[in-house]
């Protein structure tokens, strides 16, 4: 199993005063640490590789000392075989597993364990029900979320086309579309935000529509129909 260093909290990923100096005395590469509160982060921030040696050791020793106050340091196992990246949203990281090549053949040589995959891994946009929607799984890792609200006069079609332009082109999905309601998501505000602005020059959607809700898991739900409709042509 290979050992990395992942944060579990919010924040950039740095290390304690104590913790730098601790890794400068096992490792040949030094970390700065003249200015710990550079850049606005009480901590020194660390850039190497998070399975580094020298990093997993500081960690063990040192425990929740080696983190900055602002970070949750911890080491996570990955599976022999496997290869990895971290995601993480406003610092607070994960790792995903990547399918091992021998798995990737396989899938690819059954079409329905392939699905069944994808689906199981929470990675893909299928829903049973409509494929058009998000799948259940997708939905709960929607981190921001838009609800809009048209007026009996809307040509819904014509709206639930322009919107899937939009998620189509920021890398948004469409959780549900009911009646005159459409709800459409993302993981990461780098996804959500550009497609509210792209939402703000939508000037042929704004005569019929009457609420807009944006709803962040960490902020809550406010209305933002007011600030779509400053804009005019």
């Amino acid at each position: 199993m290979k050992k990395i260093v992942i944060n579990e909290n919010y924040g950039v990923f740095a290390l304690s005063e104590e913790g730098a100096k601790y890794y400068n005395s096992l490792s040949p590469i030094k970390l700065s640490i003249d200015n710990p509160r550079a850049w606005g982060v009480n901590g020194i921030i660390y850039e190497f590789g998070r399975d580094d040696p020298n990093l997993i050791k500081t960690i063990t020793d040192l425990k929740e000392r080696a983190g900055a106050p602002d970070c949750k340091l911890n080491i996570v196992e990955v599976p022999d075989g496997y290869s990895y990246h971290i995601e993480d949203y406003d610092g607070w990281e994960k790792v995903v597993l990547l399918p091992r090549e021998d798995e990737i053949r396989k899938l690819c040589a059954d079409p329905d364990a392939l699905i069944e995959y994808l689906r199981r891994s929470e990675c893909c946009d299928l829903n049973e029900e409509d494929p058009e929607l998000l799948a259940p799984p997708v939905r709960k890792t929607m981190n921001y979320t838009m609800e809009l609200t048209f007026s009996p006069e809307a040509n819904m079609d014509e709206m639930l086309k322009r919107i899937k332009e939009i998620c189509q082109k920021r890398g948004c999905g469409i959780i549900k579309h009911e009646g005159n309601t459409i709800i459409y998501g993302a993981t990461k505000y780098e996804k959500f935000g550009p497609a509210f602005i792209s939402l703000i020059y939508a000037e042929d959607m704004k005569p019929y529509l009457v609420g807009a809700i944006w709803s962040s898991k960490h902020e809550g739900s406010y209305s933002v129909l007011e600030h779509i409709m400053r804009r005019t042509k």
